[in-house]
């Protein structure tokens, strides 16, 4: 009778990092993936993902010192004025253009008395492009931002994201909330 085995003490190192290097791509591919599938189609989506730790989720909470009104007021004015944004751009490969990609940002604004909610949705469109997961007409929700009076001189800011970057843009939300700077973020932060 004869057996075979599949270990081989000759290779044994190197068949163990190919099986760790598999195994790391598998993994990577995976946490991609599912970030990617599990973006958000509405606002509540969104908050659900981040209530969750959602894969490149985050929140920030903050108050700040300034009547409800005012707050929402300003926050509505600069979300319209600086988020409202198109971009084009192309892919080069090897000196030729191998495909263009359009980035299109459509922020939006919801205010009562009782809150202010400002959405931004992302969709990217353009030769060699495909969103993953089927975006809505105006793109995935990126920032969900909610503002409350926490009372008659005090608003609480509540930031929401669900994807990788846009530092500039959490930076200029307190900012605006603040009062501290009226600029407007780059949206490739």
């Amino acid at each position: 009778m004869q057996t075979t085995t599949a270990f081989s003490p000759n290779n044994s190192q190197g068949e163990s990092s190919m099986v760790l290097t598999r195994l790391f791509f598998v993994l990577s591919t995976a946490v991609l993936l599912f970030g990617c599938a599990s973006q958000s189609k509405t606002a509540d989506q969104l908050r659900d993902n981040v209530k969750r730790n959602v894969t490149f989720s985050s929140r920030e909470v903050f108050e700040v010192k300034k009547p409800y009104r005012q707050v929402s007021d300003s926050l509505r004015k600069k979300w319209l004025e600086c988020l409202d944004s198109t971009t084009t751009g192309s892919f080069h490969r090897g000196g030729n253009t191998f495909g263009t990609l359009t980035n299109i940002y459509k922020p939006k604004v919801a205010v009562t008395d009782r809150r202010t909610e400002l959405t931004l949705q992302h969709k990217q469109t353009g030769t060699g492009v495909t969103q993953l997961g089927g975006p809505p007409p105006e793109g995935f929700f990126i920032i969900v931002t909610d503002v409350y009076p926490a009372d008659k001189n005090t608003s609480r800011v509540d930031v929401q994201k669900h994807m990788p970057g846009y530092a500039g843009v959490i930076k200029a939300i307190r900012n605006w909330a603040e009062g501290t700077s009226k600029g407007c973020p780059d949206l490739a932060q």
